[in-house]
């Protein structure tokens, strides 16, 4: 069974954090992608991507699943007030694991992280994780786009793309485990264990039990 989805974007809700994603950074991010793939990018944005009358849950979940690699936008809020966002974080950082990616392997990763906004200190869970540098950038309005900064984000991200590229075109098949109501419900059972064990104080931060 092919994936769904090329890239599934997580990000904290929030007006200024969506008008950036969609006024400012979508827009070029979508056509750069666009520009570097052989066929047209597909690509999960929570808002626009689920079902009217669906368990909210249920179809986050599968859709994680269905993707490729993942758009992590990091913020202080992400990791901190946000169970959504690190539930999506830490099943795609399983689905890596899963597949036994590492820096020896093609891809090395399945998410593809920038931070949007500096996140002091950084919690435990993504000290030692690379990522691209996007907070000074992250205004929006008139006088940004008229602005230096708004031409070096376009080059930035012309840059930076290739490296998403590789991970989509890169990414393993995906798992027969993936696909069928069994396997999906012995992959939430794996990810309650996993949540527990590796969230460290991202998780214990909301007091209770993540799961699916």
């Amino acid at each position: 069974m092919p994936y769904q989805y090329d890239v599934f974007i997580s990000y904290k809700r929030g007006r200024i954090n969506e008008q950036w994603l969609n006024e400012i950074f979508f827009p070029f991010f979508e056509n750069y992608l666009d520009n570097e793939l052989s066929e047209t990018p597909r690509i999960f944005i929570d808002k626009t991507g689920l079902s009217p009358g669906v368990n909210f849950s249920n179809e986050l979940f599968r859709s994680l699943m269905n993707s490729k690699c993942m758009l992590s936008i990091w913020s202080p809020p992400y990791f901190r007030k946000s169970e959504w966002c690190v539930k999506e974080f830490l099943t795609m950082q399983y689905k890596q694991e899963f597949y036994k990616l590492n820096a020896g392997t093609m891809p090395r990763t399945l998410i593809w992280p920038i931070l949007y906004r500096d996140i002091e200190p950084m919690p435990d869970i993504i000290k030692h994780i690379n990522y691209l540098d996007y907070s000074n950038f992250n205004v929006v309005g008139e006088a940004f786009s008229r602005s230096e900064k708004y031409l070096q984000l376009q080059e930035k991200l012309q840059d930076d793309i290739a490296s998403l590229v590789e991970i989509i075109n890169n990414a393993p098949p995906m798992d027969p485990l993936f696909e069928t109501p069994e396997g999906q419900e012995q992959t939430i059972k794996a990810l309650t264990t996993y949540f527990e064990n590796k969230g460290g104080e991202v998780v214990e931060h909301f007091q209770k039990p993540i799961s699916w």
